[in-house]
């Protein structure tokens, strides 16, 4: 397989954006160029982090770009070409986040995707990030105040009486640090004042200014979004799926479990059995759905059963994506439920990633990186040793291989539906022996006419799905 170069980026004139700083570093940008560049991090810089985005000057006009550090403290040798002795390294102009957007695993994850699917590893680190995060939509950034711990030293010099009111009120609420601080908003509203006399306050040094970052409250999951299910009783084949789960995770090792059951035979509470065992262990848990349309009725599913549920897809605005992906990274989420974008979700401790319906094509990105979500799960769960639970009525042929020739696969039957329900019954009706539709195109058969009748007479619905449009009556 073969894998982008990484290639240095020299400047053949001496300018202001040329450095001889020590640390170099390699950055990855999202979209223009495949190749990786390296740069000079000046003192002032450092330290950058894998995963963190850097503004740096590219191309002749040195015209500043965004991309993303994926590799620090490169040896000065391996950053010139033979044709660059003596030549400095462009400088990076500043470092955007303060946080990595990606853990060291998710990197990792991103690697191996540009190197297996033959992308940039810039435009797939740019897929897995939320263009909402990376342009900070829903997130406004408040300033709040506290008193200066000298404030009392030189009360003396505070003349004004609303300066006075703003000292007795911070002290009243015990503003003395950054954790106690009040917003100024609130100091505002309660003096009924202006912002001036806050300034002069902080130019005498009696009060500090600080900005805190605050995110929009826009729930994704309405409270009315839970369906209460009550008791559920397993029958013997969810069981022995549940226990053969268990003991997968309890090893806390990479593993990937089929679960091949009919439809109706109750998948769905077979993963949340196994998502409640995955948490008691202090691990988190992403679920895969082919299609946002199947997100509310799971969610409705896992809202009852769960407490710290976060949902990715591309139904939420904007806003509502940005702060999805901050809960979830900040830990205060122990289930994402979402369509294929979710396998990036950045859950701390991860152990167990659901993929319903394995087989659906909806998983398969057609543009680029052109990856399936199922197979980036099973590669996730390989760098966290975790689960990979697939579940389908239908499983695809490579994945009934795997289980049958690769060892750390194993399948898992469900073949009976909940509640003993019967199975529904089916007939295949041979067009080309059926003599009522031999002349014309008629695409009903005598069989079909006759159920037709006979659910109309009982006030019934049917449904006929055909299997294209054209002019064949059969195939």
């Amino acid at each position: 397989m073969s894998k982008y170069r990484s290639e240095s980026l020299f400047s053949s004139q001496q300018d202001d954006q040329e450095s001889p700083c020590g640390h170099i570093i390699r950055v990855a940008f999202e979209a223009g160029v495949d190749s990786e560049f390296d740069y000079a991090v000046p003192d002032k810089l450092w330290p950058v982090q894998v995963g963190q985005r850097v503004e740096v000057p590219f191309g002749v006009k040195n015209k500043l770009h965004k991309g993303f550090c994926a590799q620090t403290d490169l040896p000065a040798e391996q950053s010139f070409t033979a044709g660059g002795k003596g030549r400095r390294l462009k400088a990076v102009t500043a470092v955007v986040d303060k946080e990595p957007l990606l853990d060291a695993s998710l990197m990792e994850l991103a690697r191996w995707i540009s190197s297996y699917y033959i992308c940039p590893l810039g435009q797939v680190i740019a897929a897995m990030v939320p263009s909402a995060v990376k342009k900070g939509i829903g997130v406004k950034k408040v300033k709040y105040l506290y008193l200066a711990s000298q404030y009392e030293e030189i009360a003396d010099q505070i003349k004004g009486a609303k300066q006075k009111q703003v000292i007795s009120f911070l002290a009243g609420e015990k503003a003395f640090d950054v954790e106690s601080a009040v917003s100024l908003e609130i100091i505002l509203h309660e003096i009924g004042c202006t912002a001036a006399p806050i300034t002069t306050l902080a130019e005498k040094a009696l009060v500090k200014i600080t900005q805190k970052t605050v995110f929009k409250s826009l729930p994704a999951i309405p409270d009315s979004m839970t369906l209460k299910t009550g008791k559920i009783d397993l029958n013997q084949d969810q069981q022995n799926a549940i226990e053969h789960i268990k003991r997968r995770l309890d090893t806390a090792q990479f593993d990937v479990t089929l679960i091949h059951g009919v439809t109706d035979s109750g998948k769905t509470e077979v993963y949340i059995r196994a998502i409640q065992a995955c948490l008691e262990k202090n691990r988190s848990a992403i679920v895969l759905l082919p299609e946002i349309a199947l997100t509310a009725q799971t969610v409705q599913r896992f809202n009852d059963r769960f407490e710290n549920i976060a949902v990715m897809h591309s139904g939420l605005s904007a806003a509502q994506r940005n702060v999805q992906w901050q809960k979830i990274r900040a830990g205060q989420a122990d289930v994402v439920i979402g369509a294929r974008s979710a396998v990036f979700a950045p859950l701390p401790n991860l152990g167990i990633i659901v993929v319903d319906e394995e087989h659906e094509p909806g998983y398969k990105q057609d543009t680029s990186p052109r990856y399936n979500a199922r197979d980036v799960a099973i590669k996730r769960c390989q760098l966290a040793n975790g689960l990979c639970l697939l579940g389908s009525a239908t499983p695809s042929l490579e994945t009934l291989h795997n289980c049958r020739h690769k060892q750390h696969f194993s399948l898992v039957k469900l073949p009976k539906r909940v509640m003993d329900l019967p199975m529904p019954e089916m007939k295949l009706v041979d067009l080309r022996q059926d003599l009522s539709i031999k002349q014309g195109v008629d695409l009903i058969s005598g069989q079909l006419a006759k159920y037709l009748h006979q659910a109309l007479l009982k006030k019934e619905q049917a449904i006929l799905l055909l299997n294209r449009r054209g002019y064949s009556n059969f195939i």
